[in-house]
């Protein structure tokens, strides 16, 4: 039986409007691979569609268009459908989606993400659901939520919810007003500045090169304080990035 014959047959049980996705992004891609991309350079072994991102993304802004009146909760399920999906192109289209949702939709229980870090694996799939615009609206809005759930996440024996817990404020920290974010953002990375894997010592730099803009005075102090102890690339790409607006040296 074939990748993509396993695909037809889940679709008989699955949530009605994933499987308009799923349709949708089967009829405009070739057949699943596990190898489309290099597994080792994306963390997991996950099967996946060799489709493009444009394409993946003008699916969900046209999906989403067609489909503006859904409530939070059924956002919500097809959102936790796609995740639990066993394609890594399903679990992305999640986060694409979320881009394109509106402020009602979003309002579901931030705790979902606790559920649906336990089937992402690798940075592409991690980074698509926790990043981008709805980390940027709803984290900030509904801090009094995500503060202990962020808390949480940095001590999970999980490292797929220890990278969580620092790049899901990468977004929001690229945004003048969130102080109140900084504070968390600097325990966390204090808890697991000392793991060695590339999953955590990158997000470590991602999300303190987030800060460059807005909050230049606290990362300067921080990064002049912890230096000896934070991962060197953290700290080297930090330092160029204060310096030269990019996380490398232009040769």
């Amino acid at each position: 039986m074939t990748i993509l014959t396993i695909f037809q047959a889940g679709k008989l049980t699955m949530n009605p409007h994933h499987r308009e996705i799923l349709d949708a992004i089967i009829s405009l891609s070739g057949k699943a691979t596990q190898h489309t991309f290099s597994d080792s350079y994306l963390g997991n072994d996950h099967p996946r569609f060799p489709i493009s991102a444009p394409v993946l993304r003008a699916i969900a802004k046209e999906w989403m268009r067609d489909h503006k009146d859904i409530t939070a909760e059924t956002f919500a399920a097809l959102l936790t459908s796609l995740v639990e999906g066993k394609s890594s192109t399903e679990k992305c289209m999640a986060g694409i989606l979320l881009d394109y949702s509106t402020n009602a939709q979003r309002q579901f229980d931030p705790a979902l993400f606790d559920h649906w870090l336990d089937h992402l694996v690798g940075w592409a799939e991690v980074d698509s659901v926790c990043t981008g615009t709805y980390t940027i609206n709803e984290i900030p809005l509904q801090w009094k939520k995500w503060k202990p759930l962020l808390i949480r996440f940095s001590k999970s024996k999980n490292i797929q919810k220890r990278r969580a817990s620092i790049v899901l404020l990468c977004s929001p920290l690229r945004k003048p007003g969130n102080e109140a974010l900084i504070e968390v953002a600097f325990e966390n990375i204090d808890r697991l500045k000392s793991e060695k894997e590339i999953l955590i010592t990158k997000a470590i730099s991602w999300v303190l090169r987030s800060m460059d803009k807005h909050y230049r005075k606290l990362l300067k102090e921080y990064l002049k304080a912890n230096a000896d102890t934070l991962p060197k690339i953290a700290v080297r790409e930090t330092m160029i990035k204060l310096e030269t607006g990019t996380k490398t040296k232009r040769k």
